[in-house]
Formats: C-alpha cells, structure tokens, sequence
C-alpha cells in the first residue's frame, strides 16, 4: 500500500475528526471521552506542533498528534497519539505514522518520545512499540477504564535518542 505522510490540511479536517471521535467512540485507547466538533478538533490539531496524516491515493487513513509531554525543563520529551482508520488497521499504517512521528519528533529537537498511557489491551500498539525499540518504563494499575467500566492497566513506553 502506497503511504503518503503530510501534515494537517484544511482540506483533511473532515476526515481526521472522524477518525479521531471514531476512535474515543471505541473507548479503548484513546484517554479522552469525549467526541469533539470538526471546530473543536481543529483548535486541538491547531495546538500541536505537528499533526501529521497519512494518506492513500488522497485518503485520509490514520494521523497522529505530536506535542511535548511536559513543559519547561521537561519539554524536550514528546508524545503522541496515533490512529488509524478502521478498514485500514493491519494493513502498517500505524507502522508509517510511529515511523514518521520519530522522524519529525527528532526535527523539531525532541530527545525522545514517551507514551505515558499505552491500554494494556492494545496489543497492535504495544508490538508494534516493541519492534520499533520503545521500551517499557513502568506500569500503571488500572489506569485505564474502558466504554464497559472495567479497568486495565496502562504502560509507559519510552524511545530515547
């Protein structure tokens, strides 16, 4: 499959919102629980200092959010959040969008990138993770709560260059 990566277009906001509450929706990975509005969304994508599509023959099919982790003399840690639009998953979109996150993250003089809440559930991600050298710094007991209620753990993945 032939991956295009680019930021955030006007253009894109349609579709990155959708995937984007369609995976809050899903109430499985993403922390937040509530969809937001193509408005909402795009002062959201507006606030990070990348937001980056992946596209195939000028679809929308996954994105990520790159920002600090913290700010001040914590700020030269990233995060992010990744997804992938349903049909497109398993197909290594996630793998194009983690690949590229690196990337910029380094460009934009990040030292590494940590995720401080990976669902313990979300075994995509953390393979994924894995192969690509993040290594696991901690555990959090039930720091997740699913669309059912139920908890699980999260993991703290971190890359460092």
């Amino acid at each position: 499959m032939d991956i295009k990566m680019r930021p955030l277009r006007q253009e894109d906001l349609k579709s990155a919102t959708e995937i984007w509450n369609f995976i809050v929706a899903e109430g499985n990975s993403f922390p937040g629980d509530a969809v937001l509005s193509e408005d909402e969304a795009a002062a959201m994508f507006a606030q990070q200092t990348e937001t980056v599509c992946a596209l195939s023959k000028n679809e929308v099919v996954g994105l990520y959010i790159l920002h600090p982790n913290n700010f001040g003399r914590c700020g030269h840690i990233a995060n992010a959040s990744f997804g992938v639009k349903q049909a497109y998953r398993g197909k290594g979109i996630g793998r194009h969008l983690v690949e590229d996150c690196l990337l910029r993250s380094q460009d934009n003089g990040f030292r590494g990138l940590q995720f401080n809440a990976v669902v313990s559930t979300n075994y995509p991600a953390i393979t994924l993770y894995l192969k690509l050298g993040f290594k696991i710094i901690g555990t959090i007991k039930d720091g997740y709560r699913l669309k059912d209620n139920s908890y699980v753990d999260t993991l703290i993945f971190l890359k460092s260059w």
